[in-house]
């Protein structure tokens, strides 16, 4: 990571009132999920930094992904929910209460020791 976006993501001992991180999100809120292009541009100028830093930042996250946006519910594929065979069964129940099409996916939800890992809402489960 650069010097630059290390000192404007955390500054030593201080909060920042403004973040890349928080700046994406509100984004990516505006947008139905994903920051635009524009946002993209808009926050790379405001923080002084390049477009690609802000798109590479947002697209390093499964949920800002532009291929994420408009999901309401995302099913983990990361390798321990994968091995453990379950995600066809979760894919399948939360098929019967939302559109394939609002079903995304996402790298890993931090809950590998339950695997069957899930995302609706927000809340992981």
């Amino acid at each position: 990571m650069s010097r630059n976006i290390s000192t404007l993501s955390g500054r030593e001992g201080r909060e920042l009132d403004d973040s890349l991180w928080e700046r994406l999100q509100q984004a990516a809120a505006k947008n139905g999920g994903s920051p635009g292009d524009t946002a993209h541009t808009e926050v790379a100028d405001d923080f002084l930094i390049g477009e690609a830093i802000t798109y590479g930042t947002s697209s390093f996250y499964d949920f800002l992904k532009k291929g994420n946006q408009g999901k309401k519910a995302y099913v983990c594929n990361g390798s321990t929910c994968l091995v453990a065979g379950t995600q066809d069964r979760v894919q399948a129940e939360l098929e019967k209460h939302f559109k394939p099409e609002e079903i995304g996916h996402m790298c890993c939800l931090g809950r590998c020791h339950e695997n069957s890992a899930f995302n609706v809402g927000d809340v992981n489960y």
